[in-house]
Order: structure tokens, then C-alpha cells, then sequence
């Protein structure tokens, strides 16, 4: 009787390995139709052995795409600027976000012969709506000599006028103290404006040693 049950053993057996592959070829079309009902974990033979079975292998749902994340922040496909001056194409132009001032001369065409390129820094990074103008050597040649007419002015202001300034203004050169700016005002009062700073040496007591101490502090204003 015991080999009868083993010769029939492997009819189960086979039966078994049937019923999973009939559940496993099934399951995404029981999956897809909404079938509720869970799989057993295991089918019991008539010999009263049990066939586990391992739900992981049956699930062959493709995994959903990964969704990307809507917090990052986009990165600008490019910016716009306007380029002057001493190019062959002066105008706006579109270039990538990383460009810099080099890649926008060449997309004007390149600089003109007259262009100051020393007065540029080619290597800068470009930013979107920016302006970039590139002298001529003309115009970067008038910028400097601008420059010590206005310093010349501004060193002239800094002197004191002995024509218009009070006697305690006077008083603040060196080597000067109230009585003597007291005589430079009562001097200027009697005789007028003071053509010259070197007049300043008609004031009784102003002697070439004290002049040449405050000649460089003052001016005539004239």
C-alpha cells in the first residue's frame, strides 16, 4: 500500500506545480480586473503535504514611474543682453545662462579695430537684461583726461581764499593767530582784494619765512 502512495506522489506533485504555474500565469489579469480575494499561503496535497507559496513572486506589477520632484527650481535656458559700443553688430542677443562677455563680443561679431579692449573684462560673467558697452579708444582715452580737470578743481576749493574768508578762518594757517588775521582783514578792508597770495606780504609782520609756511594753504581767488 506505501508504494502505491509514492508511485502516486509525483501525479500530485506535478498537479501542485500546475495549480502555481495557473496562478502565476493569471495574476495580472486577476490584479488588473480589482480581485480582492487574497492567495492562500500554501495548497495542501492529498497526502496531507503542504506547498508554500511565496506571493513576492507572483506580483509582476511594473513599478510606477518615478514622479519627479516639483520643488526644484528650474534653471534658466538662457538670458537676454545688449551689447554697444565698438562691435562689428551691436544689438541683443541670447546666449546660455554660464556665457560670459567674451562669448557676447563674438556673437556681435567681434570687436572693431578701434575698440579699447584693455578697458573690459572679457572673463565676466553675464547676468540677463545686462548692458555691456565696449569703448573705442577715443572714449577711453577722454575719460582720463577728464579726470585731472576735476581734481584740479577740487584742490582749488580746498585752499583758503584771503579775499573772502573770516578772520577766524584765517586764523586756522599755521603760524597765523587772531592778530595777524585781524591785519589781513583790516589790510584787504583798506586797500582792497588782494591781487596775488604774494601780496599777502604787504600785512605788516608776514615775513618771506610765514609766507612760505601758508603760500600753499591759500589763494587770491581771482
Amino acid at each position: 500500500m506505501e508504494q502505491i502512495k509514492a508511485l502516486a506522489r509525483p501525479k500530485y506533485l506535478f498537479a501542485a506545480v500546475a495549480i502555481v504555474l495557473g496562478i502565476i500565469v493569471s495574476w495580472p489579469l486577476l490584479m488588473s480586473k480589482g480581485a480582492q480575494e487574497p492567495l492562500p499561503e500554501a495548497i495542501e496535497l492529498q497526502d496531507g503535504d503542504l506547498l508554500e507559496l511565496d506571493a513576492s513572486t507572483l506580483d509582476n506589477e511594473p513599478a510606477a514611474p518615478q514622479q519627479p520632484d516639483a520643488r526644484t527650481t528650474p534653471i534658466a535656458e538662457f538670458v537676454i543682453v545688449y551689447i554697444s559700443g565698438a562691435v562689428l553688430h551691436p544689438d541683443v542677443y541670447q546666449l546660455p545662462p554660464d556665457a560670459r562677455v567674451k562669448d557676447v563680443v563674438l556673437a556681435a561679431g567681434g570687436l572693431t579695430e578701434d575698440a579699447a579692449a584693455e578697458q573690459i573684462n572679457l572673463a565676466e560673467r553675464i547676468a540677463d537684461t545686462q548692458h555691456i558697452h565696449i569703448p573705442s579708444q577715443n572714449e577711453a582715452a577722454a575719460a582720463p583726461a577728464a579726470e585731472p580737470a576735476g581734481a584740479s578743481t577740487a584742490s582749488e576749493d580746498a585752499l583758503l581764499n584771503i579775499n573772502t574768508a573770516s578772520a577766524a578762518d584765517i586764523e586756522d594757517l599755521p603760524g597765523i593767530g587772531p592778530a595777524f588775521a585781524q591785519r589781513i582783514v583790516e589790510y584787504r578792508t583798506a586797500n582792497g582784494p588782494f591781487q596775488s597770495v604774494e601780496d599777502l606780504q604787504k600785512v605788516k609782520g608776514i615775513g618771506p619765512a610765514l609766507f612760505e609756511d601758508i603760500a600753499p594753504l591759500i589763494t587770491a581767488g581771482l
